[in-house]
């Protein structure tokens, strides 16, 4: 124990007599310890943020879209209650658009209506399901939603999104006012929540049930629509249903006319592109790593010249050459641990601000951390060896003719 002692504070006064060469030496391991914890750090923080956005839209849920076909135009509500009825699903959620719908809102006199934002009001055709089936926030500020009864007596309603809300109404609560879609009177019956995830178009959007926006604002059937199924145990049955009437109903064969999108298979790609990336950034990060590994032997292998006469009189009192291979690998050790956690402290410091710049929830992984740590050692170990074993061999009558 007392031998270890002493190794330990020879090794660390060595270093400290030294200090650019000590700093400059730790610095290579420094940079590739950084780049590994910020790179992976940040790396799966935005691929989780990315991940729960997705998860946002809905796990349990296909989405299906009409492609390059003539022979259909949309789909029906008859046809949409066909999907409704597959063993497994428990919604249906289509979707129209249209970019550019003449809004009309009362001015202060409530005598006239005032035209706004003639070419970018967006307004959405959508169903019930889209909001008691979507685990994207969706929620109700004011009001309430869209029901059922609204899309089958094709009710003159709509709900206005949040940021569409304060830019109109600034805050006003405008619930039972009148406004005019295309000249079409209709009834503000609630005001969303603010919708967060990937599918945000709805914050800046008025929503009216579909079969409104079909029949009475002539934006035609729905093209696209989100089946909302179960479980996931389902989805694979689900899925091969929905594909079977989609066929049927378009006349199509081999899967052409329509495109089925699994939000899961969508996760499960992005976790594969995130880890190829991470994977390759990690690589270079080790690359770098190596360097600084390059650089503690270099420096090793000067400190062994330097210090020949030093070794060549400790062997002619005695020490062993393990003692002096400890003595010089120890030093090395010490190097790459040192810079290994002013790495991982920068590292974790990177990450922290980075979240914040870049907007995803900061977390980090102990394994990781552990993972540097090791290479850290690692790279001490293997680039420690080769100017501990040359200090170790030295002839001490040879060192000694060296002073």
């Amino acid at each position: 124990m007392l031998d270890l002692l002493t190794t330990l504070r020879m090794s660390f006064t060595n270093l400290k007599n030294n200090k650019m060469r000590t700093f400059l030496t730790m610095l290579g391991v420094v940079i590739g310890i950084t780049a590994i914890i910020s790179l992976l750090t940040i790396g799966e923080g935005v691929a989780n943020s990315v991940i729960n956005k997705i998860s946002g839209l809905g796990g349990n849920r296909l989405t299906v879209s009409i492609t390059n076909t003539a022979t259909k135009s949309g789909f029906t509500a008859e046809e949409f209650d066909r999907f409704t009825s597959i063993d497994g699903v428990t919604g249906i959620s289509p979707s129209l658009s249209a970019g550019k719908a003449i809004v009309l809102i009362p001015n202060e006199t409530k005598s006239k209506y005032d035209e706004v934002y003639t070419d970018a009001q967006r307004v959405m055709g959508v169903s019930d399901d889209y909001f008691t089936a979507n685990t994207q926030n969706v929620g109700m500020l004011l009001g309430r939603s869209i029901t059922e009864d609204d899309i089958t007596h094709v009710a003159n309603v709509c709900v206005i999104g949040y940021n569409r809300w304060q830019r109109l109404y600034n805050n006003y609560n405008p619930v039972g006012e009148t406004i005019r879609i295309n000249n079409v009177p209709c009834t503000i019956i609630g005001v969303l929540n603010q919708v967060v995830g990937l599918d945000t178009a709805a914050n800046n959007a008025i929503l009216v049930p579909y079969t409104t926006a079909t029949r009475t604002f002539g934006m035609g059937l729905p093209r696209s629509f989100d089946v909302i199924f179960r479980s996931a145990d389902v989805g694979e049955s689900v899925k091969a249903e929905v594909s079977a009437l989609c066929s049927e109903l378009l006349n199509s064969r081999g899967g052409s006319g329509y495109s089925i999108v699994d939000q899961q298979e969508l996760a499960d790609v992005v976790l594969t592109v995130t880890d190829l990336v991470l994977g390759m950034l990690a690589g270079i990060a080790i690359i770098s790593l190596i360097v600084g590994g390059i650089g503690i032997m270099n420096m090793m292998l000067v400190t062994v010249t330097e210090r020949t006469a030093e070794i060549g009189l400790r062997k002619a009192l005695g020490a062993r050459p393990s003692v002096i291979l400890v003595q010089f690998l120890t030093e090395a050790i010490m190097l790459s641990l040192a810079g290994g956690v002013i790495g991982v402290l920068l590292g974790v410091g990177i990450s922290y601000i980075a979240s914040i710049i870049i907007g995803y929830t900061f977390t980090y992984k102990m394994s990781t951390i552990l993972l540097a740590a090791g290479f850290s050692l690692a790279v001490g170990v293997i680039f420690g060896i080769i100017p501990a074993r040359r200090a170790a061999k030295l002839n001490p009558i040879d060192a000694l003719r060296s002073t």
